[in-house]
């Protein structure tokens, strides 16, 4: 006997996991989205609003926050040990200290009494500069200034916190032109993850506000991480990795689209389409590239035993980047060129994000995944 729709009611659960999944990966992607900067994205996700709280607050100890005009998804601090993702500029150069700066200004600014839904980039500026003035911040108008300040601008553009409305940033930028931003406000104060107010420095701020089970931590940090070691894990959360692996791949899977892979050397949850990452790798740029040819160069070198991790002493690593500074010179950014312990600098800081190295007193300890990457040349058709 057939029953009338039961492959509609099968299609549409089917249909109902899909987009849930879709709105979790979307979010994870970026955490602050706008109905004016995305509404397809923050319309699936406020479709999918109740189940996406329960998600993210179950498996991983989140906060979503979803409104009318915005959703926010706030995490908690991870590990000390984690790998840092600071805010990058359109270079991919990460933010310093005045970049944060001025973001922090900025937001205050809008925040402002005077400030409505929209406002011209000259009095936004310049309300930016009587704040920082009433707060004793050094603040000039010059060409490194205005650099500083752009970036800042353009993360609130990604984030959907400001749109451009009339004009642009970057014509402003280049020669005072003005422009008209429109303010999402109600997401200003859902920027930071926690009431800055009353926090006494950056350790209570990176300090976790609550204590999660060992499952809500190691799904966490599958989900966070590129690699998770099984040293880096506290005996509880590897028990739970070791009884509870077809559970965790499957929810995994179900939740995120992400793929379980364990090895003795640890374990990764990564993504077959590519696409959940907020670092590509390999990729393109110095940085990069003078990290795969580095660890492909190492690996080669060394030929450690399959699962294990590499010591590399801290002269063996300036030789190797030297050799290859001296190979790539030419297509390589000059700073990188001119400058080697900027170079390594950066490298190393690539491989730790990424969790294929970190630094020892020493040199660099290289974990097992980082012998995955080989440089391979393209082949060479006869002329």
């Amino acid at each position: 006997m057939t029953v009338s729709g039961s492959g509609t009611a099968v299609g549409t659960a089917a249909q109902d996991a899909a987009g849930r999944r879709d709105a979790a990966r979307a979010l994870l992607q970026q955490p602050i989205l706008t109905a004016a900067h995305d509404p397809a994205t923050f319309e699936l996700v406020r479709r999918h609003a109740t189940a996406l709280r329960s998600l993210f607050s179950d498996r991983l100890g989140y906060t979503l926050v979803v409104e009318d005009s915005f959703a926010r998804l706030l995490k908690s601090p991870l590990a000390p040990t984690a790998p840092a993702r600071p805010l990058r500029r359109s270079s991919g150069d990460e933010f310093g200290a005045i970049t944060y700066t001025y973001l922090a200004l900025l937001c205050a600014a809008l925040l402002a009494p005077g400030v409505g839904d929209q406002v011209l980039v000259s009095a936004l500026v310049e309300q930016v500069r009587v704040d920082a003035a009433e707060q004793g911040i050094a603040v000039a108008d010059t060409v490194t200034e205005r650099r500083h300040l752009v970036a800042a601008l353009q993360i609130l553009l990604e984030w959907g916190v400001l749109t451009e409305t009339d004009g642009s940033v970057g014509d402003w930028a280049d020669g005072d032109a003005e422009a008209l931003f429109t303010v999402t406000r109600p997401v200003l104060t859902q920027l930071s993850a926690r009431a800055l107010h009353d926090t006494t420095g950056p350790a209570e701020l990176q300090a976790s506000p609550r204590q999660y089970s060992p499952r809500q931590l190691l799904y966490r940090t599958l989900v966070e991480n590129p690699f998770t070691a099984r040293t880096d894990l506290d005996p509880a959360t590897a028990e739970v990795l070791i009884r509870e692996r077809s559970d965790v791949a499957r929810r995994l899977d179900e939740d995120f689209g992400l793929v379980l892979e364990v090895r003795t050397e640890g374990a990764l949850a990564y993504d077959p389409d590519g696409d959940l990452t907020d670092e590509p790798f390999p990729g393109v740029g110095t940085v990069k590239q003078a990290a795969l040819l580095l660890v492909s160069k190492l690996v080669e070198d060394a030929d450690p035993a399959p699962g294990t991790a590499l010591h590399v002493e801290g002269a063996a690593l300036d030789e190797a980047l030297r050799e290859l500074v001296s190979v790539h010179a030419r297509s390589w950014r000059g700073e990188y060129v001119r400058d080697l312990s900027a170079l390594r600098r950066d490298v190393v800081s690539l491989l730790h994000r990424l969790a294929l190295a970190h630094s020892v007193d020493d040199g660099l300890l290289l974990a097992a995944p980082a012998a995955r990457y080989r440089f391979t040349a393209p082949e060479r058709t006869a002329e």
